[in-house]
């Protein structure tokens, strides 16, 4: 199917308008595309190249995608003790124990492991959640750790080189010392890919004993003074804005 059209400005393929669904990612959409198994407006697609403006009623595998809707966030505050999962096999608490039951659809940028705590991030736009994940994109993630004793400033400097640990390459953007005492050292640390345990294994590698770990910000989008376990949604002025700091459009 080629002739859809749309007078609207705002156009965009169809694949990537599924994509911000969260249905499906871009490359899987094109694939049913490909397949015969997307619909639009009740004709069966032949290109993933047809561009549609958000209004048209799209169906795959006989089930509708709901596409009309604005890019929302939400923000938490992760208590420590919870998992970034819906489900969790061995019954522990999950961030979605967390959140207000009449919200739907949502799904969390990123993820945080159960002892650390601070900004997790929510949308409703799979697309932007694959956005900000992406190691390409280089976006900042910031937190603030406490770890065991004094640090010398030679080690905050080999911290800040590019290591190899496990032969997986790491590279912290910046760390600084926020305060210290001789039992304790605050550090601010900052990172743009967002490995798996990343600033944990590299501690580990240092042998710096983590007391705390907490992430307070996630590129434009900060914790601020979100109380532990709150959750805000973001004003779609202020949504907009941030993610045009990132080259984000939607």
């Amino acid at each position: 199917m080629s002739n859809i059209t749309n007078k609207k400005t705002d156009q965009q393929r169809i694949a990537k308008l599924i994509a911000r669904s969260g249905a499906y990612s871009r490359r899987d959409a094109e694939k049913l595309i490909n397949e015969g198994k997307v619909e639009v407006d009740g004709q069966i697609l032949s290109t993933p190249a047809t561009l549609v403006g958000g209004s048209e009623r799209i169906m795959i595998d006989g089930k509708k995608i709901n596409t009309n809707f604005q890019t929302k966030i939400w923000l938490l505050n992760k208590p420590k003790g919870y998992i970034s999962s819906s489900k969790d096999p061995q019954g522990r608490k999950t961030i979605f124990n967390l959140l207000p039951k009449n919200i739907n659809h949502l799904m969390s940028i990123g993820r945080l492991d159960i002892n650390t705590e601070g900004l997790l991030l929510f949308t409703n736009d799979g697309d932007l959640s694959r956005f900000m994940e992406h190691p390409d994109n280089k976006i900042i993630r910031k937190y603030k750790i406490k770890v065991r004793g004094k640090v010398a400033n030679d080690l905050i400097k080999n911290m800040q080189k590019n290591l190899l640990i496990g032969r997986v390459q790491y590279n912290i953007i910046s760390v600084n010392i926020i305060s210290y005492s001789q039992s304790n050292t605050w550090l601010s640390i900052e990172i743009s890919e967002g490995k798996n345990r990343e600033i944990r294994k590299i501690c580990e590698h240092f042998r710096l004993q983590i007391n705390r770990l907490i992430r307070t910000d996630f590129g434009p989008f900060e914790l601020n003074n979100i109380q532990k376990g709150e959750f805000i949604e973001l004003p779609k002025t202020v949504v907009i804005g941030r993610l045009k700091k990132i080259g984000y459009l939607g």
